[in-house]
């Protein structure tokens, strides 16, 4: 079996992750291995099944800059935390499935530098299928991945302001 393509899953509406894990579930199922890389998210629960699994899971905590307004002294302070990170979770690329979760937004609002997921996307492992999600993903990573898939809003419960229910968004 090849492996080794990119996929990029964006937009404004939910499923994104979903999308994203459903990917993992069929590989986990047919033995591949993965490593989960999971950004601006906490308490979900695949966080929970990933924790209590096999499966290398990391996780950058700060809260989303979609429920935040960060600062331009906050934004420089999680760059170089999520520095620290994005180097310990990259160590090794050795799986056949790595999803980076929520890596759009953390570039769109300057933490993350988009220059460091081209050079992931151009030197990760020949073999390795690289999934990234989130919103605002930057038009020269879609034209880098081999998959693209647009998740559109047409109605959320967020917009009559029900919040995110446990099992469901998160």
């Amino acid at each position: 079996m090849k492996l080794g393509l990119t996929h990029v899953y964006t937009g404004e509406g939910k499923g994104k992750t979903t999308a994203a894990m459903g990917i993992l579930l069929r590989a986990l199922g047919r033995g591949l291995n993965v490593k989960v890389i999971q950004l601006f998210k906490r308490d979900t629960g695949e966080q929970f099944f990933f924790e209590n699994s096999s499966v290398k899971y990391f996780q950058f905590k700060p809260v989303h800059p979609f429920f935040k307004n960060y600062n331009k002294k906050e934004i420089n302070g999680l760059k170089e935390e999520f520095m620290k990170f994005w180097k310990q979770s990259i160590e090794n690329l050795d799986y056949n499935i790595i999803l980076i979760d929520e890596i759009g937004p953390g570039i769109a609002w300057g933490v993350i530098d988009e220059s460091l997921v081209l050079d992931l996307i151009k030197n990760k492992p020949e073999n390795t299928e690289l999934i990234l999600t989130g919103r605002d993903m930057p038009l020269s990573i879609m034209e880098k991945a081999d998959y693209v898939s647009e998740i559109n809003k047409i109605k959320h419960p967020y917009d009559k302001g029900i919040q995110g229910r446990k099992g469901i968004e998160y």
